[in-house]
């Protein structure tokens, strides 16, 4: 798993899965109502050079590059997750965030915003600052995220890791590497981290414990990784969500 968004007002997640062993990259639409995953039909060949932004309104959206070396995001391109099909692109701008007005995209030769409509990528009369944008988004991020919790990545050397890591040595004997994943919510506490096998991959594990610090939950997630991932996993609506193998959608209720 790399990385998990969602739209909270619609109850729709975006999943995006890498194999970084064969370059391969699939994204999922999920209705977290029924539990209806569908797969958007890219050609799996091109799909390694494509990436998840977010989801709004019905579409997942995804970026392209315009240096693969620095890994600069170019290109919008906008899909149906309810048939698959690309509904609108804008090649030219990077995507920048999510208000409450529309898709904020940045013109990456005058470093300028546009904002562009949501459902059509028509760009919008409207000027927005750099500062001002990013304020609009984090104010409707603010709104659209209140029913669900994203987990903060802590990479090996902060802080927070180390606070972390010496948790899970004193409650599994377990040697965390390289990033963990934490979230806490009323109730429980959500941990993903990665610990290294004999051939020297990296097995995910995912974790809850109560607020006493009693083990609830432990499964590994994925084994033989190459790397770490991010949005390992999801809380929305007291339910948690994680993909197990990349090919398992998992569901545990949390209340």
């Amino acid at each position: 798993m790399w990385r998990m968004r969602l739209d909270a007002a619609t109850g729709l997640m975006a999943l995006e899965v890498r194999d970084a062993d064969l370059l391969l990259a699939d994204f999922y639409s999920l209705e977290t109502g029924p539990f209806t995953l569908s797969k958007l039909p890219l050609p799996a060949a091109k799909n390694w050079w494509l990436g998840l932004e977010d989801v709004h309104q019905g579409l997942l959206l995804l970026h392209g590059y315009g240096d693969r070396q620095t890994g600069q995001h170019k290109g919008i391109m906008a899909y149906s997750s309810q048939n698959g099909n690309l509904q609108w692109q804008q090649p030219e701008l990077a995507f920048y965030g999510v208000t409450a007005d529309g898709i904020l995209a940045l013109d990456l030769q005058d470093q300028k915003l546009t904002l562009l409509h949501p459902q059509t990528g028509t760009i919008l009369p409207e000027n927005m600052s750099l500062e001002g944008g990013a304020n609009a988004v984090a104010a409707y991020n603010l709104t659209r995220s209140q029913a669900c919790t994203y987990p903060m990545l802590y990479l090996a050397g902060e802080l927070y890791f180390t606070q972390v890591q010496d948790f899970l040595r004193d409650k599994l004997s377990a040697a965390a590497v390289a990033g963990i994943e934490y979230a806490e919510t009323e109730q429980h506490i959500v941990v993903s981290f990665y610990t290294e096998t004999a051939a020297g991959k990296l097995d995910n594990m995912l974790c809850v414990f109560d607020l006493h610090g009693e083990l609830q939950l432990q499964q590994r997630i994925a084994h033989g990784l190459s790397g770490i991932g991010s949005d390992t996993f999801i809380i929305f609506n007291h339910n948690l969500y994680f993909i197990q193998q990349r090919t398992i959608l998992v569901v545990y209720s949390l209340s």
